[in-house]
């Protein structure tokens, strides 16, 4: 049997009518119409003809809007003008052909994007999958470049800045699609050059507004006339952006003035929470970098941090973040700031048949990274000058603060921000004299019945946060990490501590 292209779809036209079905997002026109027709003529005879290519090649014709509801963009290339793009959804509504689906399996994208009428630049995607459910196709497209008009360099960093100041900033996506539909017993048939022009919204940084402080890593007066203060911080991003920036730094000012430069490395952004180590230089010089210190002491101090001429060795970066301006609270003495975990658990102290004679204990003990998903590697567990130390607390009176044993440079371990390990070390068990025999027999009393032993931990160590190799001094104690007491398991082993204690 022969099908008549116009019968066909004047059939699924009228159909539609009759049962009142709705004729899209907007007045059908007569492009829509004859676009309509052939779509219907394609899927019921496999027929594409020259005048479809035209119907679908004009701006306004199949596709009506698109939503981007993710988008990476990386901004590290070494060419500043064609950063990668990529994006796992993209939503197209297309005109609605009553009780047909087009069955799109496939698509190609050749986009143009334009801000307040300036041509910035274009994207040419691969092939990637599509399904279409009615009248709306989905889609996604993988690492494809950006590449910016050399004319429109100054208008596509006015972009980024809009991006980075605004919670929305509208643009219009211009090109074309092509297009693999299967047809079943025909096929599959690529329809090149549908056409599209829609006006499309993107979520922006909104200035990063909601910039919280989460915790002081540590501070360092090595460089003359400087205090580098680093710091974690959550950086809210309220966009569907994904954007890897590279290194970037802030112009930092408190109450005052300007108090000296903060800056990210390696800034990589997804939406939501993005917890980021900034490394801000305090320029001691400075009466507004005293008065914030100072201050600090007796009440919340706050920060805020500016884009500027050195914010990025980006070109396109570095003009398109010079606008983004955000405020950081820094609490009073810090307090209320605090580790993602804590950096320890699960303890166990075992007494070995040698400890009466080269006095060491062995620990075995979980370590984790509390530093909001940095690493963490243990440098030394007893730095020059420090004198590191378990001590009992909560067993009895008598031993309420009773040195248990010294850390002795023994620890060492390196974990990522997400995983934990289990490490076994050695340490120097504390060494009684004859008086403590009493106390000693109390503490294995409560060990026998309770099968631990309750600790607290002095204990400043060196380590490095996040593998940039620099030695950080960080208090790893129960003060410094709200860890609380912990309670450290014995065996049957522990009850041999009493043949340490001297008898003369």
């Amino acid at each position: 049997m022969k099908f008549s292209l116009k019968s066909v779809a004047l059939s699924a036209l009228l159909a539609s009518a009759a049962v009142g079905a709705p004729v899209g997002v907007e007045k059908r026109d007569s492009n829509s119409d004859r676009i309509a027709a052939c779509f219907v003529g394609l899927i019921f005879t496999g027929a594409w003809p020259s005048s479809c290519k035209a119907a679908v090649a004009v701006d306004l014709g199949l596709i009506k809007t698109i939503t981007i509801n993710q988008m990476s963009m990386d901004f590290t290339p070494a060419n500043p003008w064609a950063p990668t793009t990529s994006s796992n959804n993209i939503v197209a509504t297309m005109i609605s052909i009553p009780g047909i689906t087009l069955p799109i399996d496939s698509v190609q994208q050749n986009i143009i994007i334009t801000d307040n009428g300036v041509q910035l630049g274009s994207i040419g995607t691969p092939w990637s999958a599509a399904s279409v459910n009615g009248g709306t196709m989905t889609t996604s497209f993988t690492t494809s470049a950006l590449n910016v008009f050399p004319n429109a360099q100054s208008a596509f960093s006015q972009f980024i800045s809009a991006l980075s100041t605004s919670t929305s900033h509208i643009t219009t996506l211009q090109g074309s699609v092509d297009a693999k539909l299967n047809l079943g017993i025909f096929g599959h048939l690529t329809i090149p050059g549908i056409g599209f022009k829609v006006n499309t919204p993107f979520q922006g940084l909104n200035n990063l507004n909601g910039m919280k402080f989460m915790i002081l890593i540590d501070t360092n007066f090595d460089t003359p006339g400087k205090i580098i203060m680093a710091t974690i911080i959550n950086l809210k991003n309220p966009s569907n952006l994904s954007l890897k920036l590279g290194d970037v730094s802030f112009s930092t000012a408190a109450a005052g003035g300007y108090v000296g430069i903060s800056t990210i490395k390696n800034l990589s952004l997804v939406p939501g929470d993005n917890f980021v180590m900034s490394i801000t230089a305090l320029d001691t010089s400075l009466g507004p970098t005293n008065d914030f210190l100072n201050g600090l002491y007796n009440a919340d101090q706050t920060l805020v941090l500016t884009g500027f001429s050195g914010t990025s060795s980006d070109a396109a970066l570095n003009a398109g973040l010079a606008a983004l301006k955000s405020n950081l609270v820094v609490p009073m003495n810090f307090v209320g700031a605090s580790l993602s975990q804590v950096p320890y658990k699960n303890w166990s102290l075992k007494v070995l048949p040698t400890t009466a004679t080269d006095g060491l204990v062995e620990v075995t003990g979980t370590f984790q990274s509390g530093y909001y998903g940095y690493s963490l590697q243990m440098l030394q567990d007893e730095p020059a000058g420090q004198d590191n130390y378990a001590f009992i607390t909560g067993v009895s009176l008598g031993t309420e603060n009773m040195r248990l044993f010294d850390f002795n440079n023994t620890l060492s371990f390196t974990t990522s921000g997400s995983s934990s390990t289990t490490v076994t070390f050695k340490v120097p068990f504390i060494k009684f004299v004859k008086s403590d025999a009493s106390r000693v027999q109390e503490l294995v009393t409560f060990a026998s019945a309770k099968g631990y032993v309750s600790i607290n931990l002095w204990w400043i160590a060196n380590v490095v946060v996040g593998g940039d190799g620099i030695t950080r001094q960080v208090d790893l104690g129960n003060s410094g990490t709200n860890a609380g007491v912990m309670n450290v398991a014995v065996g049957s082993d522990f009850a041999s501590i009493v043949n340490l204690v001297p008898s003369a």
